[in-house]
């Protein structure tokens, strides 16, 4: 069974179409990619997967349990592990504090051997005890996927997170999704870098105006075919290709070197 299924998703802000009739799927051991530019929905749908904002019309299912129905939501959220596109931490609370909470609310406060040693991999030991309030745009990226793997008991979900952070969290990141995917944890991220897209994943789902334009595997868009193949399809749609992750990650390396 597919730890997340999805048919005919729609989701509507008022009179703004954001999913207009997505179809996914995410299988144990899976990584499963989103890619596509700004507001194309990737966003939105990561959200009502993990049940921060609800569907508007179709099937989402999350570990059998319909995303529909509040109560079975709820149920859904406790194996699931949530890294947001932006957001998610409170300014006033200190690393520690953040991951205490995560774990209690999940009912894994057994874990926190499992945190020390996340905390290590991020680099983000140092500032266990400082509230995120000063951090840069990529430490806070990290933050967001170590809690997003604390609590991600059969699905994990991130939101670009990628954006903004250095070689290391990058190496960090995919070590990450590597050990869940080794354990069955299914993963969908989100994002709009291809390179990386192509070197974390399996499968990639390009989403334009809401919609599935391509879906094949990560190897599919390799390479320079790869990239012309993603830039066709953009431009097919009238949507233009957005930074590469060199680009990217290059951009943010020095807010990271600065604030860290």
């Amino acid at each position: 069974m597919s730890l997340i299924s999805i048919e005919n998703l729609l989701i509507s802000y008022g009179n703004v179409t954001a999913v207009n009739g997505l179809n996914l799927t995410v299988n144990p051991g899976e990584v499963v990619g989103l890619l596509g530019g700004n507001g194309a929905g990737k966003s939105s749908t990561l959200r009502a997967i993990s049940g921060v904002n609800p569907h508007t019309g179709g099937d989402l299912y999350v570990c059998g349990h319909n995303m529909a129905d509040p109560a079975q939501v709820e149920r859904a959220r406790q194996v699931l592990g949530y890294c947001p596109d932006v957001g998610g931490l409170v300014r006033e609370a200190t690393v520690r504090e953040h991951i205490g909470l995560a774990l209690a609310m999940h009912g894994n406060t057994h874990l926190w051997p499992q945190a020390l040693d996340l905390l290590e991999r991020f680099n983000l030991t140092e500032v266990l005890d400082r509230v995120t309030k000063g951090f840069s745009h990529g430490m806070c990226r990290r933050l967001s996927v170590l809690l997003a793997a604390l609590t991600a008991e059969q699905v994990m979900v991130l939101d670009e997170p990628f954006d903004g952070v250095d070689p290391l969290g990058v190496e960090a990141t995919m070590t990450t999704i590597a050990q869940a995917t080794s354990h069955g944890v299914g993963v969908l991220i989100s994002t709009h870098l291809l390179d990386l897209v192509v070197e974390a994943c399996d499968r990639v789902i390009v989403v334009v105006d809401g919609k599935a334009a391509a879906v094949d595997t990560a190897e599919a868009f390799s390479g320079e075919d790869g990239k012309r193949k993603y830039a066709n399809l953009l431009r097919r749609y009238n949507t233009e290709p957005e930074t590469s992750a060199h680009d990217s990650t290059d951009s943010r390396a020095t807010e990271e070197t600065h604030t860290s």
